[in-house]
């Protein structure tokens, strides 16, 4: 009797230094993890955006979820690291997007952070004809 009460206090104090050790236990990723930042026209907007990252060969898809209001781009990394294309979907009221060949678009990688930055062309909500041109700047953490 003696020896099955040893055993199940020791399976008690087993069971609970996992949990404990279980619920204690931190991850590396970071906070900010996920989310992505966007300023249009040099005005950082207040949303930070929930972003679905992807890599494919040497390309990064950076979407947000939900995808409107929001933006996609891609981006290409290897040798060199080259935007691809960036639209974006009713951001602060406008809806456009930059490709590569016709912007000056640039793009970075510093550690888990996409930057991308450069011209894009479209229109704005209130004026859905009249085409516009804004300059944009997005920073992703994946």
């Amino acid at each position: 009797m003696r020896h099955i009460q040893q055993r199940l206090a020791t399976c008690t104090v087993l069971v609970t230094a996992l949990a404990t050790s279980a619920c204690t236990t931190h991850t590396s990723i970071p906070a900010d993890a996920y989310t992505a930042r966007v300023a249009i026209n040099n005005e950082q907007l207040p949303e930070t955006y929930s972003v679905e990252c992807t890599q494919v060969n040497w390309f990064w898809t950076i979407e947000t979820l939900p995808k409107s209001p929001g933006f996609s781009a891609i981006i290409q990394t290897g040798g060199t690291i080259a935007p691809k294309v960036f639209r974006m979907d009713d951001l602060a009221g406008f809806t456009g997007s930059s490709y590569r060949a016709t912007s000056d678009s640039q793009a970075g990688i510093k550690g888990t952070t996409f930057h991308i930055s450069g011209t894009a062309l479209g229109s704005f909500t209130d004026r859905p004809t009249r085409q516009a041109e804004v300059q944009f700047r997005m920073d992703a953490t994946c």
